[in-house]
């Protein structure tokens, strides 16, 4: 019996090793990967799969939005909702791009009062944030991974798509990026930049740098245990859209608002947002913790607080 339990323990061991080994393999190659290479699937153009148009009154306003769903040979399918006011002036309109946090989509929109003389578009993540809130099971990493290292060529594709459209300015897209969505907003830019495609304007809203520091913060009810092995795991996965990575290369104008109180956003997470960001930057520090849907007064603040700076750049009609 004494041999057999010896024999067992030698052989766990082993295998602890081994898959130690594998593991630790396995971060150091996602590491050394070029992260723009990882999240660049080229200049694809967008085409219409289905267009469904209907009166919607959520932000205040009498508007007509357009539930529109986009497609690309490798980007796959995008789902985006378009808020129009009644009539599009021939001039055409200023475009911006939200990214929202745990509500996205049309959903998202019913967050932003008076969506003014512009067109406001949704991006629909293709998963659920709330994985990142709630904590992802270990076997859903590689599929979110996927969809979420997909996003910023999107993202930016959905930019020269929309910029392309009769309904545009033909100005600059402007990419707002609020909690969740705000962890996108430096890969969208950075890939922009590569591709030569001018953005306007961008606001990243309670987001941060340093991807393991943020998901061991928000992965709260995971086992305290497990939790920065999880962290580790998923960081890695994501790590060429590392915000630290592409915030260096970023060009434009940005707005970046904090909350002082923040517990899912680590004081050294913002702190290397803002010192890695380039001029011209204007930063914004709230009294409140971090935005989320119950937090109507907050959330309209941060909406006031970006539009009143996207106005003073003329990037935004009121």
């Amino acid at each position: 019996m004494m041999r057999i339990i010896k024999l067992f323990s030698i052989v766990v061991g082993v295998l602890i090793i081994v898959m130690a080994g594998l593991i630790g393999g396995w971060g150091i190659w996602a590491r050394l990967q070029d992260p723009l290479e990882v999240i660049d699937y080229g200049i694809e153009n967008l085409k219409v799969v289905s267009d469904f148009t209907y009166p919607d009154t959520a932000s205040g306003q009498k508007r007509i939005y357009h539930d529109v769903t986009l497609w690309s040979g490798s980007l796959d399918t995008l789902k985006i909702t378009i808020s129009f006011p009644e009539t599009i002036p021939e001039r055409g309109l200023p475009v911006s791009v939200i990214l929202g946090g745990l509500e996205t989509g049309r959903k998202s929109l019913q967050y932003i009062p008076d969506h003014g003389n512009n067109a406001v578009i949704a991006y629909q993540y293709p998963y659920s944030p709330r994985y990142w809130y709630d904590g992802a099971a270990l076997e859903q990493i590689p599929i979110i991974r996927n969809a979420a290292l997909k996003a910023p060529a999107q993202i930016e594709a959905l930019c020269r798509w929309a910029v392309q459209q009769s309904w545009s300015n033909g100005k600059p897209v402007n990419v707002l990026g609020y909690s969740f969505g705000a962890l996108f907003v430096p890969a969208v830019y950075h890939l922009a930049v590569h591709h030569q495609l001018t953005l306007g304007p961008g606001v990243i809203a309670y987001g941060g740098a340093n991807l393991y520091e943020l998901l061991r913060a928000n992965f709260r009810k995971i086992n305290p245990f497990v939790r920065p092995f999880l962290a580790w795991f998923a960081a890695t996965a994501l790590y060429p859209g590392e915000p630290e990575l592409h915030l260096p290369h970023l060009k434009g104008k940005f707005l970046i608002i904090n909350g002082k109180n923040d517990h899912q956003v680590p004081r050294e997470c913002w702190r290397l947002l803002h010192k890695l960001t380039p001029e011209p930057k204007t930063i914004i520090f709230l009294n409140e913790g971090h935005m989320r849907p119950r937090k109507v007064e907050l959330n309209e603040k941060i909406i006031r607080i970006s539009k009143e700076w996207l106005l003073r750049r003329d990037a935004i009609n009121p």
